[in-house]
């Protein structure tokens, strides 16, 4: 069901009427299949199984509802190609690049047919546009057929040389581009899946010295995009965030030299730079940067999200506390943020917990915020199943902040209660990896309860963890300050003060 609702929503969301894409009704009625279309574009179905029970009375493998949702997705992918790519929402090179596409498929099938005087006078007109948008792969394969017939089919010296050299340009642009891109993927996925990545040397700064001699050569969007994603990415590995934000300018100039390049590669290097604004702790530098980003966004997009996101983080790690509350109260208000996802909006509900615990021990002034409902603990857990589950990523801040609620609204057995589980927790998943800071943290915490949450008797307790952290600050792990979402060292002042005796 998930391909067909994918299917339904690219269709739905391009506004093609149902009746253009399904065929007209049959016999004065509206046929079963684009029935099925509109109850999965209205919601009614979300399941195979209930799809099938309503037509069929039958179970998803009966054979009468398989044949009847393969043709609902022939259908839909047909329509694919009557999308009009004139309507707002499409930006020059997603024109191109779909216009590109479409008419690449009829020339094959038209050399397949034997109207290659057809064929190749529509792939000249296409080859015009492919390299103006640099769309390499088309521009090798156009090339190539344009070889193949002015030596075979209609015999020219002249063309077949032209043709065969911008073929070997083409070649290697593609190649290079295939390269990049394929580093940068293994640089994502190192970070992503592969467990032993914490524990060795990024290999950012090799893969981008790699090909930082070829960008004289080839200065391709899909090329310099990457290769400046991996030299932001190495920066930022060696902790040199202000290299590495002039390297996001760098990139953000050179695409900018390229006519065409769509807003979201902007976007891409715009965010780079405000993550090492957040890390430099850069408040009037950050806000800059969101500005310029809000400018290429449209409000609602998902970009647009993430921007506020980013700029969420950046005010809670800057002191501005109230600025952070009335980021997250547009964004959990606006109409499109049901549409994000729930992994997404569980992330906001992991914000929201934190700007409740800084309005329940002062640093949030109420008269900022609307009136907040009392922080239930258990209500909150259960609305983040997502992330309670992620044992080494965004559960940390949610088993933190559990912790302080806690200890801030002085339910001193309740802590006690949870010590056991919390060392079990720190001894089986953090380690001295990228989570190093969140572990020597976490132990500070557990020195509150055996220090019988007396203020003064903590300090000496406290003091070797907090020598750890600063030997290993925030800005030594790039992706530190996703999960920190208020610096440690800081959250540790306020824990302190909210056990009954501030320091000073």
């Amino acid at each position: 069901m998930e391909i067909i609702q994918d299917l339904v929503d690219l269709v739905s969301r391009n506004k093609l009427k149902s009746i253009e894409l399904l065929g007209q009704a049959e016999q004065g009625r509206v046929s079963m299949v684009n029935s099925l279309y509109v109850k999965i574009a209205s919601r009614e179905f979300s399941t195979d199984e209930e799809a099938a029970q309503y037509y069929f009375s039958a179970a998803p493998s009966d054979h009468a509802y398989r044949k009847l949702k393969n043709q609902l997705k022939n259908r839909l992918v047909n329509a694919i190609f009557f999308i009009d790519v004139k309507q707002a929402g499409y930006s020059d090179w997603d024109r191109a690049y779909i216009s590109c596409c479409k008419e690449w498929a009829a020339v094959k099938i038209l050399l397949n047919r034997g109207a290659s005087k057809v064929a190749v006078d529509l792939a000249l007109k296409i080859f015009k546009r492919a390299q103006y948008y640099q769309f390499s792969e088309l521009l090798v394969n156009i090339s190539k057929i344009l070889r193949l017939y002015y030596s075979t089919r209609q015999p020219d010296a002249r063309k077949l040389k032209y043709y065969d050299e911008l073929h070997g340009q083409y070649v290697q642009l593609w190649q290079s581009e295939n390269l990049a891109e394929d580093l940068y993927i293994r640089l994502v996925y190192s970070h992503l899946f592969d467990q032993n990545a914490s524990t060795e040397a990024s290999p950012a700064r090799a893969y981008y010295e790699q090909l930082a001699p070829l960008q004289e050569q080839h200065r391709s969007y899909h090329f310099l995009r990457h290769v400046y994603l991996l030299k932001v990415a190495a920066l930022m590995g060696e902790v040199n965030y202000e290299e590495a934000a002039q390297a996001c300018d760098e990139a953000l100039a050179a695409l900018k030299a390229i006519e065409f390049v769509p807003k979201a590669a902007f976007l891409t290097f715009l965010y780079q730079k405000l993550v090492c604004f957040i890390q430099l702790k850069d408040y009037p530098a950050g806000r800059e940067v969101v500005e310029k980003a809000l400018d290429l966004e449209k409000e609602g997009a998902y970009n647009w999200f993430k921007n506020r996101e980013l700029c969420l983080i950046l005010a809670l790690h800057t002191h501005n506390y109230t600025e952070a509350y009335q980021v997250w109260q547009y964004a959990t208000n606006h109409p499109l943020f049901t549409a994000l996802g729930k992994r997404a909006m569980e992330k906001w509900k992991i914000y929201e917990a934190w700007l409740e615990y800084l309005l329940f021990i002062g640093k949030l002034n109420s008269n900022a915020t609307e009136t907040s409902r009392k922080f239930r603990l258990n209500k909150f857990l259960n609305e983040v199943p997502i992330f309670s589950k992620d044992k080494r990523g965004m559960n940390i801040p949610i088993l933190i902040i559990q912790i302080l609620f806690l200890i801030a609204q002085k339910r001193h057995d309740a802590v006690i209660s949870r010590m056991e589980a919390i060392e079990r927790y720190c001894s089986r998943y953090l380690k001295q990896d990228e989570n190093y800071r969140c572990n020597v943290f976490i132990r500070l915490l557990l020195q509150i309860p055996k220090a019988h949450f007396h203020p003064q008797t903590v300090l000496p307790r406290a003091e070797r963890y907090l020598k750890l952290l600063e030997q290993y600050p925030l800005q030594m792990n790039p992706q530190g300050y996703e999960v920190e979402v208020i610096p440690f060292e800081e959250l540790w002042g306020m824990v302190w003060g909210s056990l009954g005796k501030r320091r000073g």
